[in-house]
């Protein structure tokens, strides 16, 4: 985009789609201008020299100048063509079609140690849960927990207060003790197979690392990846090995990995996310465009027929 002009008011969503090619605008000047300013001079001397020999110099040896300058004109059009000029118009999404969200949490036995005095890890997870089903207007949330294996406690809904009852059930032994991060990853992406939002995301929380399962987090990551699903990994009073482990399936579906160690500090990364994925939905995409390009194009074709009409009639030069 050319600065000064995207963004500007009156030029919202309007930008060039190859503007290194305006660069060469200022080479047309310094190539133009000479040849005309001497003929303007030429003309001036001339016209000095008629004023004197009669009362009225002709016109046509006035504007000996202007085949030249429609010349320069048209070569600049066609340069600014090129360089395709277009108003983008923005595409609109309907807010249910906006954010999917997936959160799976691990509730192996490990997050019922506490995270501060009086608060588990997992009554922590359960508490962000329902912030962030507050803070996501517009989008649907599901909840998957795992330990030796995942379960779906809700599917995608948009009724968030429904899913914060069904994160108050998160609690170990609901299937054998484990930590398979894996699975939690693959059944999360399950439920968003199918959805038609614009952006879908699996948030996943582990204290642990994967021992469980028969689906490796790498390869679970690498489907996530494939389908287009970013997912965010936190890593909740663990030890090294497991957010190392947390960091690089987020990276390989090109989302952001986060370390908390206490409530606060998991409550305000849940909140982050959930921000930054509404940024997403709130950056403006062109999709489809008004080309200016043939519009200049076509004026730039009628200043060389010009320029080509004036040389061969009116401003023809004498043999």
């Amino acid at each position: 985009m050319i600065p000064g002009l995207a963004g500007a008011p009156g030029f919202e969503g309007f930008a060039f789609a190859t503007p290194v090619l305006l660069f060469l605008l200022p080479a047309v000047a310094v190539l133009a201008l000479p040849g005309l300013l001497r003929r303007r001079a030429a003309t001036v001397i001339a016209d000095g020299t008629l004023a004197r020999a009669a009362a009225r110099p002709t016109w046509r040896l006035r504007l000996r100048w202007l085949p030249g300058a429609l010349r320069a004109i048209a070569i600049a059009l066609l340069i600014v063509a090129i360089a395709r000029p277009r108003h983008g118009n923005a595409v609109t999404v309907a807010p249910e079609e906006g954010v999917d969200v997936v959160l799976s949490v691990d509730v192996s036995s490990s997050m019922t140690q506490l995270a501060v005095p009086r608060v588990t890890r997992l009554t922590a997870a359960q508490q962000a849960v329902a912030e962030f089903a507050d803070r996501l207007d517009g989008g649907r949330i599901g909840l998957v927990a795992f330990q030796s294996r995942a379960i779906t406690l809700s599917p995608l809904t948009a009724d968030h207060n429904a899913l914060k009852q069904r994160a108050k059930t998160l609690e170990p032994g609901l299937v054998e003790d484990g930590t398979a991060i894996g699975l939690g990853l693959a059944e999360a992406l399950t439920l968003l197979g199918d959805s038609p939002a614009r952006s879908r995301v699996v948030v996943l929380l582990s204290d642990g690392e994967n021992n469980a399962g028969n689906v490796e987090p790498a390869d679970a990551a690498r489907v996530a990846q494939a389908l287009g699903i970013r997912v965010y990994t936190v890593a909740f009073a663990g030890t090294t090995g497991a957010a190392s482990g947390l960091q690089a399936m987020a990276i390989t579906t090109g989302a952001q990995s986060y370390d908390a160690r206490t409530p606060d500090e998991l409550k305000k990364i849940y909140a982050d996310i959930g921000n930054l994925e509404r940024s997403r939905l709130g950056e403006r995409k062109f999709l489809d465009f008004t080309e200016y390009g043939p519009w200049l194009a076509g004026v730039a074709v009628l200043a060389l027929l010009s320029e080509g009409a004036l040389r061969a009639t009116w401003l023809r030069r004498a043999p």
